[in-house]
C-alpha cells in the first residue's frame, strides 16, 4: 500500500510535466484525453479532400515490458533513486523473486505516465519519415498513420 501511495504522489507531481512534453496527438492514458477524442481527431484529419489516402495501424508489442530502464533513469525528471527502486523491484511468484532488468511494471499507478513520457517524440519521428502521416497514439501503444 505504501508503494502504491508513493507512486500516486509522484504521478501527481509528474503529470503536469508529462502533459507539457506529450506529443500533440497522443491520447492513451492522458489526464484529459480519451479514445473518443482520438477518434474525432482521426475523423477530422481524414475527412479533408487532401487527406492521406491510406491508414496504417501498428502496435508496439510488449511496450511496457521492453522500455529501456537506463533511458528512463536518464530522462524522466524525478528522483532517480526512487524510480530505480520501482523499476528494479521485480515481482514474487510462489515465494520466488524474479528481478526486473528491463521495462516498467505493468499495473503500477505511475507506469502509464512513464510509458507515455518514453514514447514522447515518436510522432515527430514518424512525421519526418512519412510527411503526410496522420499520427494518433492510442492507449499509449497503437498508432494510426
Amino acid at each position: 500500500m505504501f508503494d502504491r501511495a508513493m507512486q500516486a504522489l509522484y504521478k501527481l507531481a509528474l503529470a503536469p510535466v508529462a502533459e507539457t512534453t506529450a506529443d500533440g496527438n497522443s491520447y492513451g492514458f492522458r489526464e484529459v484525453r480519451s479514445c473518443a477524442d482520438a477518434s474525432v481527431a482521426a475523423f477530422n484529419a481524414l475527412s479533408k479532400p487532401n487527406s492521406a489516402p491510406w491508414v496504417l495501424e501498428a502496435d508496439i508489442t510488449g511496450c511496457y515490458d521492453n522500455i529501456c530502464q537506463t533511458w528512463m533513469l536518464d530522462n524522466i525528471p524525478m528522483d532517480k533513486e526512487v524510480l530505480r527502486k520501482w523499476l528494479k523491484a521485480g515481482y514474487v511468484e510462489d515465494g520466488i523473486l524474479y528481478p526486473s532488468h528491463k521495462g516498467t511494471p505493468q499495473g503500477g499507478i505511475i507506469s502509464p505516465t512513464l510509458a507515455n513520457m518514453t514514447l514522447d517524440g515518436l510522432e515527430r519521428v514518424i512525421r519526418k519519415a512519412v510527411p503526410r502521416a496522420i499520427v494518433s497514439i492510442l492507449s499509449g501503444m497503437p498508432m494510426t498513420l
